[in-house]
């Protein structure tokens, strides 16, 4: 240590002697100094201590020892220092500067005078339970008896207390606290508190001491205050279809002063007959369907609230129109609308701004604005680049009449998907139409503002791009193709964000131009042979006679019965009697076994004259029994 204290005395006599002075002052480095009672420790601090610098406390008695100067060296990089009781004297007065040493040379700072009781710091108080009842709170600390003695005086308190949810302090004065203890009155009931005490010598020498350890209570209860938030959900579903329920806000704590037990909920029809009531601890209860208005209170131990009433009806008087949404610059969502009164002037109570999450449906909620106003601050725990569904209600005393519903985005992305399921048709042979479906709303993350197609051939790489293409399209014709080429198509959706990633690219041939002779043919043909059928049907009479005129007349003619033909009656006139005989055969005839065999012997005709040869003509002729057959006829 004695070689230390040499190094920079030896420091000192180095820098004098290279002409700088000793003690230049400097500017303020916040030097302070107390003493903590009751052991008399001398604490110095000054601002934020250099390094590079070493610091010297220099203290010097003005009035039992004049002349005599003691030092004392923080440490490296402290910012305090510490002087024991031993060097210190009670009744003395002292002058104490600050001496910092550097290259530069030595610099010293503004000095202090003061006495050891001038500087004196009491201890902070230690602080009991506080005791709470309904008219407040009692506060009370423990005096330390060797003040008294130690320096004659006693000391004096003060107090600050506040609400767990405040950030700044109310402070009462020395004169408003009474010195064994004190009431807080005028508290928020079921609130937490903090308080906090400090003490200084009576006479007001000296330091504050710290801030005590805070003691925390709580108020009790009182009966709430104002009425419940109640509105109504239309809930659809696949399994139930579509259901009512009655939602209501759990009360905040400065309104419900309390721990909230139960509410109770009342229904009742247009006629006002009760059809249903309960009493839970919930915030969503089904609607009965005779119900035609809903009634809510809260309750606690100390008492309940005022009745909260609405109408679940549905009116046809004027609703909102013309609702806007904008991204406010704070979080949340800018909602504006019109509203113009019917010719009855009917005006509405109140407006209630609602919004929830359009893909899942949940998370709704609302608020309320006066009659007067034409737009809403929509808060609350939003997610970016998600789509909620807003509506403004027109809420009057017999019912409620609402806008169309508004989607918005608390702030925009660009779309994570392209548009699905993208095809092609082909008109001509230098044009396509191409067909999409819309990106799904999940991964839209904002309002499409366009679509765009980038088209490229299969030889190429400079791909032509088709747009912007409105985002309520979904088809576009693509014109100035060449025929018979493959092409490579993608697409993609933009939002106000910026433009999303690319489809799957889709490949597609152009037809080339044969085709069209090919198809133009078949069309012909098929047209020609149409036109041919309808002619002949309706020129059927003409077209018969046609045909008589230039055919031959065994090509058109009926076809005979051999067995009616006069010929061969005249040749064979059993022929006839057996025609004439045949039709009159019993069917009751016997088998061929069954029948007997008669033996028939035909006479010898008598010789006659043959009869004249009868003529034919090629064509009766052709009608002509053959020999056999006039064989087994006869």
């Amino acid at each position: 240590m004695k070689s230390r204290w040499k190094a920079i005395w030896l420091l000192v006599l180095a820098l004098k002697a290279s002409g700088l002075k000793e003690g230049d002052p400097v500017a303020s480095v916040g030097l302070r100094c107390w003493c903590l009672l009751p052991v008399w420790e001398m604490n110095c601090s000054w601002s934020a201590a250099d390094i590079s610098s070493t610091y010297v406390l220099v203290y010097r008695s003005l009035r039992l020892h004049p002349g005599k100067t003691r030092n004392a060296t923080g440490q490296q990089g402290q910012n305090w220092l510490t002087v024991a009781r031993g060097g210190l004297t009670l009744g003395d007065d002292y002058s104490a500067w600050l001496e910092v040493l550097h290259a530069p040379g030595v610099e010293a700072s503004e000095k202090l005078h003061f006495s050891l009781e001038d500087i004196g710091k009491p201890p902070a108080p230690e602080l009991d339970p506080v005791v709470v009842s309904s008219s407040g709170a009692m506060v009370r600390w423990k005096n330390p008896s060797w003040l008294e003695e130690l320096t004659h005086h006693s000391v004096v308190c003060q107090l600050r207390y506040k609400a767990s949810k405040d950030a700044a302090w109310t402070q009462l004065e020395v004169d408003h606290v009474s010195q064994e203890g004190h009431e807080l009155e005028d508290l928020e009931p079921f609130t937490w508190y903090k308080v906090e005490a400090r003490f200084i010598l009576e006479d007001g020498r000296g330091f504050w001491s710290e801030w005590s350890s805070p003691q925390t209570f709580r108020t009790p209860e009182a009966a709430p205050l104002g009425q419940v938030d109640l509105w109504r959900e239309v809930h659809h579903s696949e399994n139930s279809g579509r259901t009512l329920h009655l939602l209501w806000k759990a009360l905040d704590q400065e309104v419900a002063r309390g721990d909230i037990l139960n509410y109770t909920v009342v229904f009742w029809n247009r006629r006002g007959t009760v059809v249903g009531s309960l009493a839970c601890l919930c915030y969503s209860v089904p609607l009965p369907t005779a119900a035609s208005y809903a009634q809510v209170s809260a309750w606690n131990s100390a008492g309940e609230t005022r009745p909260s009433t609405l109408s679940l009806e549905q009116t046809d008087l004027p609703g909102p129109r013309e609702v806007q949404v904008l991204t406010a610059q704070s979080p949340g969502i800018n909602v504006a609308w019109a509203f113009s009164p019917g010719l009855e002037e009917v005006q509405p109570e109140q407006f209630v701004v609602e919004w929830r999450e359009e893909i899942s449906g949940k998370s709704l909620d609302w608020i309320r604005q006066p009659v007067d106003s034409r737009s809403a601050l929509l808060r609350g725990e939003f997610n970016l680049k998600e789509p909620y569904l807003v509506s403004v209600y027109a809420v009057y005393a017999r019912g409620s009449s609402s806008s169309a519903p508004v989607r918005a985005y608390i702030q925009e992305g660009v779309p994570s998907a392209g548009p699905r399921a993208v095809q092609d048709q082909s008109v001509s042979t230098t044009a396509s139409l191409i067909i999409w479906e819309e990106i799904p709303l999940a991964n839209q993350h904002g309002h499409l503002t366009h679509y765009t197609i980038y088209l490229n051939r299969s030889t190429s790489r400079n791909p032509k791009e088709y747009g912007p293409i409105g985002a309520g399209g979904r088809n576009y014709t693509l014109e100035g193709l060449e025929p018979g080429t493959s092409y490579q198509l993608w697409m993609t959706g933009s939002t106000s964000a910026g433009e999303g990633p690319p489809t799957p690219v889709h490949e597609f041939h152009t037809p080339g131009a044969h085709w069209q002779v090919y198809l133009a043919a078949i069309l012909s043909v098929g047209f020609l042979l149409l036109l041919a059928i309808v002619v002949a049907f309706l020129k059927r009479g003409w077209f018969l006679s046609c045909f008589r005129k230039v055919l031959p007349m065994w090509c058109w003619q009926r076809v005979p019965d051999p067995g009616h033909s006069l010929v061969i009656t005249k040749i064979d006139p059993q022929g006839e009697a057996l025609a004439k005989d045949t039709p009159h055969l019993s069917t009751s005839a016997k088998l061929p076994e069954e029948l007997e065999i008669l033996k028939i012997t035909e006479p010898v005709p008598p010789e006659t004259i043959s009869p004249a040869r009868v003529a034919f003509s090629d064509y009766e002729k052709h009608f002509l029994p053959t020999q056999e057959e006039l064989q087994r006829l006869t």
